[in-house]
């Protein structure tokens, strides 16, 4: 048996800030690492055009400009590596929690900007999971929109869609009673 698998988790035990007394954790995921590529590119494209500089003959022939060159050449991997931290944190940190009765959406930007959003799982009307474009099928990643009486939840981004998708539609089953449909239909009397 591995190490991972011999590892108890008390059920009891809160596994997040805000978890409700008797309320079970089933899925918690991030967004796919591939939305920071666009930071990753143009993290690369600053060390490239603060390095530049440094082929040119014509920067050694100042002392003074060659000096500058070379200290923000030196300094832009620095600066870089900041930017790419600060950005990864915000991903990091950014989750989605699925329990028993709710979607918890927690949304991290930067180091001091948190905003929590959730949905309770009996008012989910509607789970549907789109991949569009090339990149999404060749990384696997998709959108998951959830629909609900109250707002509409857009997760963006999505490694493996259609598994959350699968697993979103499992726990809303159950909160509404493990109903085949998404929603009990609603009785009137009369």
């Amino acid at each position: 048996m591995s190490a991972k698998a011999a590892k108890s988790v008390d059920p009891a035990a809160k596994q997040f800030p805000g978890q409700h007394d008797g309320e079970t954790v089933k899925l918690v995921f991030h967004q796919h690492p591939l939305v920071m590529r666009k930071q990753l590119i143009i993290g690369l494209l600053a060390i490239l055009l603060a390095v530049l500089p440094l082929d040119f003959p014509q920067v050694y022939a100042n002392p003074q400009l060659a000096d500058l060159c070379l200290k923000l050449a030196l300094m832009m991997p620095v600066i870089v590596l900041g930017f790419w931290f600060y950005r990864w944190v915000g991903w990091y940190y950014s989750l989605y929690i699925v329990t028993d009765q709710r979607i918890v959406e927690i949304k991290q930007k930067g180091f001091f900007d948190r905003t929590v959003g959730e949905w309770q799982l009996s008012d989910i009307s509607n789970v549907n999971y789109h991949v569009n474009g090339f990149q999404a099928v060749i990384f696997g990643f998709g959108d998951i929109m959830v629909k609900t009486y109250i707002g509409d939840l857009a997760i963006k981004t999505i490694h493996h869609p259609a598994d959350i998708h699968g697993q979103l539609l499992l726990a809303v089953r159950e909160a509404n009673g493990g109903s085949a449909s998404l929603r009990r239909p609603s009785r009137i009397d009369n």
